[in-house]
């Protein structure tokens, strides 16, 4: 009689334990990439051959959205909005460099922000990251895997495997959950085979670490593919022009072999047998290192492809082309799918009912991106203690803008664009550099005026607004033009709501910027 209670007791109570979400909770797989164009893969239809065969076949394991945008085109605060689930002047990190500002800190004392890789880990998760991070929110289980002598400068797919590897099988033998950030190095510069990638631009990148060459003298292996110039699709942003295309050859190779180090990561979770109860997520932290996509907030910058695989919940070979995500909603979205309560003082909102097909809930329209910062060095940090309208003249590093990406229009506000002011040398001018050498005798004559662009590109104008159903590379500036001032008005509605609504630093000014 006891033991037949007892069992009807132990039923019971597994039950419950299901009922209430508790048994087997999923497991996280999240992977990001570093400096990747959202249109540098053959699932979002770039048309290079062998170029992402990896990533590919898990978009069509999963879900890919097509509209995901991040929060900030420079790659600290965006994985730092990534974990935490909150926009750069929500969490403080705008930049490199002192982060937050003290100014942030004078201003902004009653805030709060926690990471998803901290909450799960406080849950029973264990958990551990490999490769570049760049946040100071997210608690680890398992010491971080990212030193260069270790991860091969984030580019060897041999290490990447062998770390994830032991990883996966710590959890198995703890019985624990696991949330894994495995973050790829590549795209990043210097692009594979590029002039640039010399021997000593990699061992001042190693330091003094030891490490064993491959046969190619590098810490890492090359691509599998190399392709030629004749070959290079160009972004929409940039001229068809092959001297260009010559520059991004190298760029589509670092691609080839991110996707190598993504194919044996996920290697390394088929064999671990775990696949079936994870649930992976890949993305990058913002477009490619040319000006126009990395440090700018058009969609070349802040469109990241969205891909999501959850075997037997998620349908496979599905595309979401209507749905506007933030990548502030992925942590949010994460505590739901692993039952560890909402997620507090987030910016974000969960978009689980998405994965299943259901978008009837979903409300967001538009998605909020910024740029602040490049870098906030201690001297200045020390000399500004309070946040000014024109701090951007104080400060060359600080470059305000901020943008609202719907599927179909994207607006831009330059609070520092004053027609003399230009974005600091450190940004990159590769791009722009190229445009005036090549001025004289353009090979794109469909593209605008190259020294032109090159200007604009330096110093902007206060107000930008784009088709970029018709303009994806957003070269036909439409501020000005009366067919589109009713759309352009609600954009500004919508950006002032925003601004207020986050408390923003530059609402304020934004609001000036209105009223004249």
């Amino acid at each position: 009689m006891i033991k037949h209670f007892a069992i009807i007791a132990l039923s019971t109570f597994l039950l419950i334990h299901w009922a209430t979400g508790k048994a087997n909770p999923p497991n996280v797989l999240l992977i990001t990439a570093d400096d990747l164009n959202w249109d540098s893969l053959g699932c979002t239809g770039n048309p290079l051959p062998g170029l992402s065969p990896n990533i590919d076949k898990l978009a069509s394991e999963g879900i890919l959205i097509e509209n995901c945008h991040i929060a900030t085109p420079i790659c600290g605060p965006s994985r730092e909005a990534l974990y935490t689930g909150q926009f750069p002047q929500s969490n403080g990190y705008m930049g490199h460099g002192v982060q937050p500002p003290t100014w942030w800190k004078t201003s902004r004392q009653k805030t709060s922000t926690e990471s998803i890789a901290t909450i799960l880990n406080k849950n029973g998760y264990l958990t551990g990251v490999v490769g570049k991070h760049g946040s100071t929110k997210c608690k680890f289980s398992v010491s971080p895997f990212g030193e260069n002598n270790e991860t091969g400068m984030g580019r060897d797919p041999a290490r990447y495997f062998s770390f994830i590897r032991d990883f996966l099988k710590q959890a198995k033998e703890e019985g624990k959950p696991f949330y894994l950030a495995a973050n790829t190095h590549d795209p990043h510069r210097f692009w594979a085979r590029h002039p640039s990638e010399t021997s000593g631009w990699i061992n001042t990148t190693m330091k003094d670490a030891a490490w064993k060459p491959y046969p190619n003298g590098k810490p890492y292996p090359d691509p599998n593919i190399h392709y030629t110039t004749d070959q290079i699709p160009m972004p929409p942003s940039y001229p068809n022009d092959s001297r260009f295309k010559e520059s991004l050859s190298y760029y589509f190779g670092s691609v080839n072999r991110m996707d190598m180090v993504v194919g044996e990561i996920l290697r390394a979770l088929d064999e671990s047998e775990l696949a079936d109860n994870t649930i992976v997520l890949f993305l990058s932290d913002h477009g490619l290192a040319w000006e126009m996509s990395k440090w700018s907030l058009y969609p070349s910058g802040t469109k990241t492809p969205l891909i999501v695989r959850w075997p037997n919940n998620i349908k496979s070979k599905q595309i979401d082309s209507q749905s506007v995500l933030s990548v502030v909603d992925i942590a949010p979205t994460l505590a739901e799918i692993c039952r560890v309560g909402p997620m507090l003082h987030t910016d974000g909102m969960s978009f689980k009912n998405l994965l299943s097909g259901d978008r009837s809930q979903w409300k967001r329209k538009e998605a909020f991106s910024c740029f602040n910062y490049l870098n906030n060095e201690r001297e200045h940090d020390q000399a500004i203690s309070a946040y000014t309208d024109d701090m951007y003249q104080k400060l060359d590093q600080y470059r305000p803008s901020r943008a609202l990406s719907s599927a179909n229009f994207t607006y831009i506000w330059n609070a520092w664009s004053d027609g003399r002011t230009e974005t600091p040398s450190t940004m990159g001018r590769e791009f722009t550099h190229l445009l005036k050498r090549y001025a004289k005798n353009p090979e794109d004559s469909s593209f605008p005026n190259y020294e032109k662009h090159a200007d604009f590109i330096s110093k902007r104008i206060p107000e930008e607004f784009y088709d970029v159903s018709k303009d994806p590379g957003c070269l036909n500036n439409l501020a000005d033009a009366p067919a589109y001032r009713v759309t352009l008005n609600q954009f500004r509605k919508k950006m002032k709501k925003t601004l207020r609504d986050t408390q923003d630093h530059e609402f304020a000014n934004y609001e000036t910027f209105l009223s004249q």
